[in-house]
């Protein structure tokens, strides 16, 4: 366990090559999900011209994947330097995916190993925000099952979740302290079932807060 931890320390340490756009953040998310290949393979040709060997294969790979290529060998030489963990039993892979930037993100109970780990990756790391389909997996019943579906933008996917009662969301730095404190001054502790101290203990690790 201590060396799994020191692993994810490490990985999580890896800066995104999409960090390179930080200035043009709206537009590239607006040309994920607009799915504009044009505009995509701009920001793939940008990433290709870099000197950095990690930072230009992650070009390579939103380019591949736009003329319909997985890429999985590429992705699976370079995702730890873009700072995406290995996790335990493939929860996280390149078939999740497309054009370059994380699409799907496939949650699961605790039945599946390093589960919270894969959790608080998705809602701290950039490379989450770009997903536009979430999925909540059990085998609660014997076989794997989808329990819980939403499809739309990474915060709405987010937002929603709180209001399904799970709070682990509220550490993600999409949300604003204003946010987060107008949350907890709202906070209703029967409603929500969960004591207003253990829903600060949980906002405290947002770095926003």
């Amino acid at each position: 366990m201590t060396d799994r931890k020191k692993y994810f320390d490490h990985i999580n340490a890896n800066q995104s090559p999409i960090l390179q756009f930080t200035d043009r953040f709206d537009q590239l998310l607006k040309a994920v999900k607009s799915n504009s290949i044009e505009d995509l393979l701009f920001y793939a040709g940008y990433l290709e011209s870099s000197d950095t060997d990690s930072v230009k294969a992650r070009g390579t790979l939103i380019r591949l994947q736009c003329q319909g290529l997985e890429a999985e060998d590429l992705f699976e030489a370079y995702r730890e330097s873009w700072g995406i963990p290995i996790f335990h039993e493939n929860l996280l892979t390149v078939s999740d995916f497309k054009n370059g930037f994380l699409w799907k993100f496939r949650d699961h109970t605790s039945s599946w190993g390093e589960d919270q780990e894969a959790r608080e990756w998705f809602y701290t790391n950039i490379e989450a925000r770009f997903v536009r389909n979430y999925e909540f997996w059990s085998d609660d019943r014997g076989s794997e099952e989808m329990m819980f579906g939403k499809y739309g933008m990474y915060k709405e996917i987010l937002s929603a979740l709180i209001q399904e009662a799970e709070f682990g969301p509220l550490i993600s730095p999409v949300f604003t302290k204003e946010e987060l404190q107008s949350f907890i001054d709202q906070h209703d502790e029967d409603d929500l079932g969960i004591q207003k101290e253990a829903l600060r203990d949980i906002i405290e690790q947002n770095i926003n807060w």
